[in-house]
């Protein structure tokens, strides 16, 4: 009888090239409550521009600093400068992380821009008057949300999203800390895990509100080709 082999997945990398990554997708939103009852074409209401956490989506929050147990652990907190996902953030684990730690608002963690007014964010200036003693706003380029605006009436695309994750990236081997927290958006989060990263299944599907997912990540930059002689 032919003997059956288990198939493993496993990489191997330099332990000072990897960085424990806690993704989570913001809890429920205006736009999440309304779209289970009117579907999808609730994300055109303009009333939920820049969409807020409903009075469900801050009691996942609360559930979530309730059960979760990185905080401590955490160096780094990177948000979508979203309302929705920086009031996550805040509500799930101000109280766990210590008071020296970064928290940092990047517009490359958005979520799906274009045409939907709950994926438009506000201006920088507005979002400091709520958020800015505690989130750094100064990695962000535009006091407007210019990026939103250069989509017009389109979508972001796939791959649009994927440079997004891509830059998303390039930031994090900037930075030397090693436990990272990430809030993000769920379209932004399928891209990265079904489109620019190697994972199993149970990463590639799709987050639900508030769930958070513990990563290790290793950041190696991909190797040049060389010519042989």
């Amino acid at each position: 009888d032919e003997q059956q082999i288990t198939q493993w997945e496993a990489c191997a990398t330099l332990l000072d090239r990897t960085k424990t990554i806690h993704f989570v997708r913001h809890a429920q939103a205006t736009h999440n409550e309304a779209a289970e009852k009117l579907g999808r074409a609730a994300y055109n209401d303009p009333s939920f521009h820049d969409a807020r956490l409903t009075e469900f989506g801050k009691e996942q929050c609360l559930q979530l600093k309730q059960t979760q147990k990185v905080g401590s652990d955490v160096e780094l907190v990177l948000v979508s400068p979203c309302s929705r996902a920086t009031e996550t953030a805040i509500l799930s684990f101000q109280e766990h992380i210590s008071s020296d730690v970064p928290w940092l608002a990047l517009e490359c963690l958005r979520e799906k821009t274009g045409q939907n007014p709950c994926d438009s964010r506000r201006s920088v200036s507005e979002l400091k008057q709520d958020y800015g003693y505690i989130i750094n706003y100064g990695f962000m380029n535009d006091d407007e949300d210019t990026y939103n605006k250069k989509m017009g009436g389109d979508r972001e695309t796939p791959e649009m999203i994927t440079a997004r994750a891509h830059e998303f990236f390039t930031f994090l081997q900037t930075r030397s800390e090693t436990n990272i927290l990430v809030v993000t958006h769920s379209a932004f989060l399928f891209v990265l895990f079904d489109h620019v990263v190697r994972c199993n299944s149970d990463l590639s599907r799709w987050f639900e509100n508030c769930e958070m997912r513990t990563t290790q990540f290793a950041l190696v930059e991909p190797t040049k080709n060389k010519n042989k002689k």
